[in-house]
């Protein structure tokens, strides 16, 4: 990573405190909670923890859920992880015009084979339990 990559990332990357979400499943929606709680030294990866899902909202064969508590043991945060940030460029046509933005993605530990994203605020739907395959 370019030394201008690792500086925009320690400014406009993910920050302690900030909560990231991730989507995934076959023929439902699941939803994953992380917490950031550091950065590396070098500014290329974030350490992560999952946090809980709340279910605000039910509906039926789906929910909307927000993070909940973080996942914790008698030794503190279960399921810390370091993983890298990505930065990519989103591609979009409006009005005519092609737009180019940067965006980033932290990787989620190996099993859930998917990326996360800052989470907005909002409630995120998931297929709700017994309604999938």
């Amino acid at each position: 990573m370019e030394t201008a990559t690792i500086e925009r990332t320690r400014r406009d990357g993910p920050q302690v405190g900030d909560v990231l979400v991730s989507s995934w499943g076959y023929d439902q929606t699941n939803i994953d909670f992380w917490r950031v709680v550091g950065l590396t030294a070098s500014g290329k990866s974030v350490r992560i923890v999952p946090a809980g899902q709340r279910v605000v909202d039910y509906s039926k064969g789906g929910e909307r859920v927000v993070p909940g508590e973080l996942v914790t043991g008698a030794d503190g945060m279960l399921g810390m992880t370091t993983s890298l940030i990505r930065w990519y460029e989103v591609r979009s046509w409006f009005q005519g015009r092609t737009m180019v933005e940067e965006a980033w993605a932290v990787g989620v530990p190996v099993g859930h084979r998917n990326t996360a994203r800052l989470w907005d605020g909002r409630p995120v739907y998931q297929t709700a339990a017994g309604w999938g395959h």
